[in-house]
């Protein structure tokens, strides 16, 4: 399935934009692909052009027609870049969430027509706005109907053409705190857990138990002893085996229609990464830097929320001075990790290396070390994460994206930081929308 996905509040503003005006507005968007994958692909809307009252030759309330000199330079960027054409007109005084009309239906198949020859060989794609919603298709093509997303701060699905909201009675509680479209959210929700133990195994259970139905689970490891403090669902019978295998198994103990996909691997390897690409949000728990670093380019690359966490808990000789934890969302319109300052870039080319190159590296020392850790500060933290999570996709309240918790005093406090507006990863003179236009950092597969 394709989808149209905006960055930040961009589809409200062009929305709010377009239906200012009382005859029939056009714009034209551009956007970057997200993946080749059979399974999900997203078109990255990264441009917006509304058409100026110049550019009409002529509109009424029900129709308008563009001038090709406003049309042939836009589709021409697409066909040099490699870029998706996304037609938008209003019907501004629609009922209801508009339909295409007839006059939509003969206009398309010239528009199809024409950008086969003039941009050919990626996808592109027409949406109708109005009052009470839109709808979008396959340029040309009735019947491919394509969801449209909004992804930032809140997760909107604007249009959905499934259709699907049944719920079962086990979720009678949760639809009675944020509603059925809530509960339907959740479902559908394709969620990645990259780091499935100690905050990532809670994270597994408390989401399977809010009834998402669509894992995908990366971890390279293998259970040990030392992890059955921490790591939820697994008893000593499961040393040995695979993180991933272990929690696959205990998320389908608690929803057992859950699909889910179990890679034991390492995030760092570039097509493990990309396979992220197809999910709607990903939960880093993981303490890894490098991880960090390519779970967070990949959020606004490809407009994938990541919601991050992180613990410590500072012993010296047997007294513990710190106990604290952070959780995040990484998201179009939010700031990022790096301009959170959460990432060090030293450390992530340490972690990216290999092992002979780190140990022949003389400015690394002390690589690796087992920290502390309690299944207690897990819990709390994980918690945060996944309440924020519903927050992002459901109506329950709350608009905390960045929290911090002070195990000592007791304290969780929320926070904010200032995007750098020329960050590398979440402006758009970085990575914001690119889509499969630049490669994410990591490993690439051994030749």
């Amino acid at each position: 399935m394709t989808r149209i996905a905006f960055a930040g509040t961009r589809y409200a503003d062009l929305s709010s934009a377009l239906l200012l005006e009382d005859r029939e507005a056009c714009a034209l968007l551009l956007a970057s692909q997200s993946s080749a994958h059979v399974s999900r692909s997203n078109l990255l809307v990264r441009e917006i052009h509304p058409a100026p009252a110049d550019a009409y030759a002529f509109r009424t309330e029900l129709k308008a027609q563009l001038f090709p000199d406003f049309l042939v330079p836009i589709v021409k960027r697409a066909r040099e870049e490699r870029l998706s054409v996304i037609f938008v007109h209003t019907h501004p005084f629609a009922e209801g969430p508009p339909r295409f009309s007839p006059t939509d239906d003969m206009g398309e198949g010239l528009l199809a027509e024409f950008m086969a020859r003039r941009a050919p060989n990626v996808p592109h794609a027409a949406l109708v706005i109005g009052p009470d919603g839109c709808a979008a298709r396959r340029l040309g093509d009735k019947d491919q109907p394509l969801p449209v997303v909004q992804v930032g701060a809140k997760i909107d699905v604007i249009y959905d053409p499934s259709g699907d909201n049944v719920i079962e009675g086990r979720w009678d509680r949760q639809v009675r705190a944020f509603g059925e479209q809530g509960q339907v959210a959740i479902r559908r929700a394709r969620v990645a857990i990259v780091g499935v133990g100690g905050t990532g195994s809670i994270a597994a259970e408390q989401l399977a138990h809010l009834g998402v139905s669509h894992f995908l689970l990366v971890d390279p490891d293998v259970v040990d002893e030392t992890n059955l403090n921490r790591l939820v669902g697994t008893t000593v019978e499961d040393v040995g085996t695979k993180k991933t295998t272990a929690i696959e198994r205990y998320i389908r103990r608690i929803n057992p229609d859950a699909s889910v996909n179990a890679i034991a691997r390492d995030v760092t390897d570039l097509d493990v990464a990309n396979a992220l690409t197809e999910v709607d949000a990903i939960f880093g728990c993981t303490d890894s830097h490098a991880s960090r670093a390519i779970l967070n380019q990949l959020a606004y690359q490809y407009y994938v929320p990541l919601f991050d966490v992180g613990v410590g808990i500072v012993a010296r000789q047997g007294r513990i001075t710190n106990i604290s934890g952070r959780t995040q969302m990484a998201s179009p319109g939010l700031p990022c990790l790096v301009c959170s300052g959460v990432i060090d870039a030293a450390a992530v080319r340490r972690e990216l290396q290999s092992a002979v190159q780190r140990a022949a590296d003389p400015y690394i020392t002390g690589f690796n070390e087992p920290q502390p850790a309690v299944i207690s500060l897990n819990s709390t933290m994980a918690s945060l994460m996944v309440t924020m999570f519903m927050s992002a996709f459901t109506p329950v309240p709350g608009s905390a994206r960045l929290q911090y918790y002070n195990g000592i005093t007791g304290i969780v406090r929320a926070a904010t930081v200032t995007a750098n507006p020329t960050c590398i990863v979440c402006s758009r003179a970085g990575a914001l929308g690119l889509g499969n236009e630049w490669t994410l950092p990591g490993r690439a597969p051994a030749p």
